[in-house]
């Protein structure tokens, strides 16, 4: 056994080392990366190798007591893959969950429920162009149960079973996972990718591979390329979280170290060269019946591979650091733009930059034209001192706020960071060393480097140009150079940003103070009410070093929405928002905003209040306390800002590419009917939604309405007071309880009960879903409703064993108890089972009838357990996530004063009190197949997908300067 040390962090790299391995029986050691670099090693990661090349890196972090995130990743993706394999890497993966030496095909996933590890959750495997990973997140650091996931993963390694039924099975799961993820969007982003690595094995392959591989590949081709690639040379075992190393790696010995490694050598992994990029070259992708024209800007090349150092790091962040003014500018400008239109990156070891828009209707030529001649105007006069500054600060920003999150980290926000550095053969360098030596990078920056660096990456005669929509012959390639070169004929002039001016806000005034508070004992929390009516829930922890997190909760919301238009309640918090306020517009705003406070979110889904929420570092919560202040002060909605939202939101919808979600519409049409507070609104909904009808619905409210706020998170309860005492709690007085809305709460819906369709156009192919929903109107006592969880999670189980394991119709079926605080008397167990459109009708009954054998039949103790050991160790670590305990435990606490002690009540282990006829009691009471709502959402007969991407290389340069 041999032992080494580590590394982390920054711009995304991918790079792949060739393995030469030795034809004895103790392997040549592969380095680890910080062996052959001057990059500090991080230090607190034990690196080591067994004698038969089998690998390990163990990375102790006791943030989280109890928790282990172990990865197995295995040396072999599509990239690996003969013409005739492409496919199986991935149909390996399938296969580690159908059957192993020491786990029986149908018992793995049963197995790691009862030991509180949910499927796809705790126990799941990717496969990607380069490697494959098994996961595993173990809720405990208990001997036996870290005995078990080396027992499994040492199973995968060489103990694959391959039966013929569950390979046969399997070959139908790869398929409709094919299909599922078959959409326009995603055949877009994959031609895309494919022309802008074209020459490479990159373009060539695709981790799910060819449909006629999966479907005609024998059991002995699977078995030959699982033989050749899952070797301990090939394999590394990363492990983060509660542990002690020494006597982990004694465990490692014991269960990989009699792993034989084969005499033959692995056949080295070629990736190609890209194929030589003429000037203007283009590609387009013709998609019928979609109305979104996307353009796509992009550059790859080649460069020496010197390995991974500092000077390598710091080009890549100056390149990225240029590309991100860039794409501040051009979010600033082009309304609704992305945070990450324009991006450089790493992909592979290819350094790779790339920008796209989309438009719609008879503008989509003049945005394409307008992003090029942004994209020129960058390159002729530079940024200015202001951009530089304005990004340098949020980078800055984003960079404390990770390395702040570190410490506190989840093992499984970690894991996977490492797993990647290992693969692509990066330093893995500690976050806070990484953090200090690149922040004083970033503060070096000049704009003359960032000039320089931007016009290197973006270099206009070195573009290639990709379009996709629905293109007839005359809109190609050589149509958009053609437009281009008439427009480059002409000057573009500089860039002026708009002058730097105070963001002001309203002085509110003498601070509230507290007029009476109380501690809730069971939690910890406080509450507190101001003089002005404000309500302020407050938990200190150190769960996220540096963080906080609020939510602010006014007035009625949805309990006090009539309209009859849907696009009414659809606009309303966006209209508001860009209306800004203080003569400041949306982008003074935004800009604010982003400089001070990680995350900001506003609607009304809560159904029972306008919302306001924020997760910000300490320094930042006086930004956001002081924005939400401004709303609630004066929520006036501009006619013009109104009318920029709804336009938005029509063109959104216009060029929506995947036809499936309008099918979900309706879905929720037929199960709420005449109730538009559920709906989403169509175009004709959005088009005649009325401007006063917003400010009438929200100005009471927001000015005067109720006020609740909770706050979660690692500050001061003397500065939270005092912060909120100057914001939130010195505005104008308000209400001091809220309305009860009765009759509101108490909402009946009367949804069809027995089988329809909905059928959907534009975009998926054969893609579908079955969806039946039952629907639950009885007041639910605590007993009853910790029931339907349970009785959710059986459901779940027996669908994806019928459904998936036998059947192969279904790739990720599942089941859902959906419950609604705003009303008393409204629930819903709802089953979602992805398919193919020949089989949707008929799995309609098959889950029909499941859940007639629910209601019918018996359910044993041995599925409760099953059931349950998952839902109650997510509830155990739930109670260390802030987000938790903010959105369930003290969610409107002063409002629903038995939040907490229903929250507790499943903390301490109600679930697991649930026997099996109290299951047994509510399948029979509300899973009756007569009142259920079966709907089969297929594709219309005349629903397109994409036609085969046509290159196009003009074999003269023909751009115009």
């Amino acid at each position: 056994m041999r032992k080494g040390w580590g590394s982390l962090c920054g711009i995304t790299v991918f790079v792949f080392t060739i393995l030469f391995l030795p034809s004895v029986a103790e392997a040549k050691r592969e380095k680890w990366a910080h062996e052959s670099s001057s990059l500090p090693a991080d230090s607190s990661i034990v690196w080591g190798d067994l004698d038969n090349g089998f690998r390990y890196a163990l990375m102790p972090h006791r943030a989280k007591p109890g928790l282990v995130s172990m990865r197995l990743m295995v040396k072999v993706g599509a990239l690996d893959e003969d013409e005739d394999e492409r496919g199986l890497a991935h149909f390996i993966e399938h296969m580690a969950f159908e059957g192993t030496r020491n786990f029986k095909p149908g018992e793995l996933i049963a197995f790691f429920q009862k030991l509180g590890m949910g499927y796809g959750v705790d126990v799941n495997a990717f496969t990607y162009h380069d490697k494959t990973v098994y996961h595993l997140e173990l809720p405990q650091n208990e001997a036996e149960l870290i005995d078990q996931g080396l027992l499994l993963y040492r199973d995968y390694a060489d103990g694959i079973l391959f039966e013929e039924n569950r390979v046969e099975n399997e070959r139908e799961v790869i398929l409709r996972e094919k299909q599922a993820r078959d959409s326009p969007s995603s055949r877009i982003s994959e031609a895309s990718f494919q022309f802008s690595f074209a020459g490479t094995k990159l373009a060539e392959r695709s981790p799910i591979g060819l449909e006629s591989v999966v479907k005609d590949t024998s059991i002995e081709e699977l078995k030959a390329f699982y033989r050749k690639w899952y070797r301990p040379d090939l394999m590394t075992l990363v492990v983060v979280g509660d542990i002690d190393a020494d006597s982990f790696e004694q465990k490692i010995e014991e269960a990989f170290s009699d792993m034989e490694t084969p005499s033959e050598r692995v056949p080295k992994r070629k990736i190609g060269r890209l194929a030589r990029s003429k000037q203007f070259r283009t590609g387009h992708l013709a998609v019928e019946g979609v109305e979104r024209y996307t353009l796509e800007i992009s550059r790859a090349w080649m460069e020496r591979d010197n390995g991974d150092s500092w000077e390598r790091r710091e080009k890549d962040t100056l390149r990225a650091f240029a590309t991100s003014i860039f794409n501040e500018r051009c979010r600033e400008l082009i309304d609704g733009m992305s945070d990450d239109f324009a991006n450089y990156n790493r992909i592979f070891g290819i350094p790779y930059c790339q920008l796209s828009i989309s438009s719609g209707g008879e503008f989509w030529w003049d945005a394409f034209v307008w992003m090029d001649q942004l994209l020129r105007q960058a390159l002729t006069y530079g940024f200015t001192k202001q951009e530089l500054d304005y990004v340098r600060k949020t980078w800055l920003q984003s960079s404390r706020s990770a390395a702040d999150r570190y410490e506190t980290a989840e093992p499984r926000m970690l894991v996977d960071d490492l797993v990647e550095s290992i693969a692509l053969g990066r330093v893995y360098v500690s976050s806070d060393k990484f953090s200090e030596k690149m922040d004083a990078y970033i503060q070096s920056l000049t704009l003359k480097e960032l000039n320089e660096a931007f016009k290197d990456v973006w270099n206009l005669k070195r573009m290639s140009y990709f379009m996709a929509g629905d293109l007839d012959s005359s809109l190609n390639g050589l149509a958009l150079k053609r437009r281009f070169g008439e427009d480059r004929k002409f000057s573009v002039l500089p860039y002026i940003p708009k002058l730097p001016e105070a963001f002001e806000y309203t002085e509110l005034g003498a601070p509230g103070s507290v007029l009476d508070s109380s501690t809730i004992e069971k939690v910890g929390a406080k509450t507190y009410r101001f003089s002005n009516n404000a309500r302020l829930t407050f938990l200190q922890t150190e769960n996220e070093k540096g963080t906080v997190r609020a939510l602010v909760r006014v007035g009625g919301g949805m309990l006090a929405f009539t309209d009859s238009n849907p696009g009414t309640h659809a606009l309303a918090m966006t209209s508001l928002f860009r209306s800004g306020f203080r003569g400041h517009d949306i982008e003074d705003v935004y800009k604010e905003l982003r400089s001070n406070v990680n995350s900001f979110m506003f609607g009304v889904e809560d159904h029972d209040a306008f919302t306001y929420r924020g997760v910000t570092q300490v320094d930042g919560l006086d930004e956001f306390f002081k924005i939400v202040s401004e709303f609630l002060l004066d929520p006036t909605v501009d006619e013009n800002a109104f009318a920029v939202a709804q336009s938005k939101m029509t063109q959104s919808r216009e060029l929506e590419p995947d036809g499936m979600n309008e099918g979900y519409r309706d879905l929720y049409r037929i199960l709420y009917p005449d109730e538009p507070r559920f709906h989403v609104p169509t175009l004709s909904d959005i088009a005649n939604v009325r401007w006063d009808a917003i400010q009438n619905w929200l100005a009471k409210p927001l000015k005067e309405g109720y006020l609740e706020v909770a706050v979660v998170g690692d500050i001061e309860e003397s500065e939270l007071l005092e912060l909120f005492g100057e914001t939130i709690g010195a505005l104008p007085e308000r209400i001091e309880n809220k309305p009860e809305y009765t009759s509101a709460r108490l909402l009946r819906t009367y949804p069809r009960s027995g089988k329809q369709t909905i059928e959907y156009q534009n975009g998926m192919g054969d893609s579908a879903a079955s969806v039946i929903v039952w629907t639950i109107q009885d007041k639910v006592s605590i007993r009853e409703s910790a029931a339907l969880y349970v009785l959710s999670s059986v459901f779940e189980s027996r669908i994806r064993k019928r459904v998936r394991e036998e059947m192969g119709a279904s790739y990720s079926p599942s089941v859902r108890y959906v419950t609604f605080s705003a009303y008393d008397t409204l629930r819903h167990i709802r089953a979602d089972v992805d398919c193919l459109k020949g089989d949707a009708e008929n799995l309609l009954d098959v889950v029909l009838g499941i859940s007639a054998g629910l209601s019918e039949g018996r359910v044993d103790e041995d599925e409760i357990r099953s059931a349950v050991a998952p839902l109650e160790e997510g509830l155990r670590q739930a109670w260390q996530d802030n987000g938790y305990l903010l959105e369930h435990v003290l969610f409107g606490v002063q409002e629903y004063p038995n939040v907490v002690d229903r929250a507790l009540l499943y903390r301490d282990g109600l679930l697991s009190t649930i026997t099996a006829d109290e299951v047994l009691e509510v399948a029979r009471k509300y899973l009756k197949s007569e009142e259920a709502l079966a709907v089969a959402i297929v594709p219309a007969a005349s629903s397109k997908l994409a036609e085969v991407p046509d290159w196009e290389e003009p074999k003269r340069a023909g751009v115009v300067e």
